[in-house]
């Protein structure tokens, strides 16, 4: 009887831990993988009405751009590319300057972006750190000063329709 007890408890434990490390896990994933439009409402990183610090990127060149940070190896940006050549064909017909960066070598970065089949004319590599990215993909659109109109953070899987509508209203305003 002794052990059938022992058993019953050592069972429950083991599914009172399973179920714990999944909680865990799920609250992890949710705060490192954002989606949706940040509109600075409790997020971290950058924010709309923010200034978008890239010391390479002279802004006034363009008036406006919409910045991809991607990374190599990175699952959701790989997942996102077919979603990043609608919005990068949508930015090229109204005159909206695409930008990648990636803090990766420049021969992973551009070995990356032809796997992914993206065609960016401008392409910087390096830290992102200090543009207050938190994580990739994360997509930016800026005006002519570097103020953030809009962030997408993480993959749009389930919102590429929402994320493709507003980007190509702020590309038209």
């Amino acid at each position: 009887m002794r052990a059938s007890v022992r058993a019953n408890i050592e069972l429950v434990t083991q599914v009172v831990v399973a179920i714990a490390i999944i909680i865990t896990a799920g609250v992890l994933v949710k705060r490192t993988v954002f989606t949706g439009q940040s509109n600075g409402a409790g997020l971290p990183g950058l924010t709309v009405g923010e200034r978008l610090n890239v010391p390479t990127i002279d802004w006034a060149q363009n008036k406006k751009s919409l910045v991809f940070f991607l990374k190599k190896d990175c699952p959701f940006c790989t997942s996102s590319a077919a979603l990043y050549r609608q919005l990068m064909d949508e930015a090229a017909k109204r005159n909206v300057k695409c930008i990648a960066l990636l803090p990766n070598s420049p021969e992973d970065a551009r070995k990356y972006l032809q796997y992914l089949e993206l065609s960016f004319g401008n392409v910087y590599t390096g830290p992102i750190e200090d543009s207050r990215i938190t994580g990739t993909p994360t997509v930016v659109f800026v005006d002519q000063n570097g103020i953030v109109k809009s962030v997408w953070i993480g993959a749009q899987t389930e919102r590429e329709k929402e994320m493709r509508d507003t980007l190509v209203q702020l590309f038209d305003s």
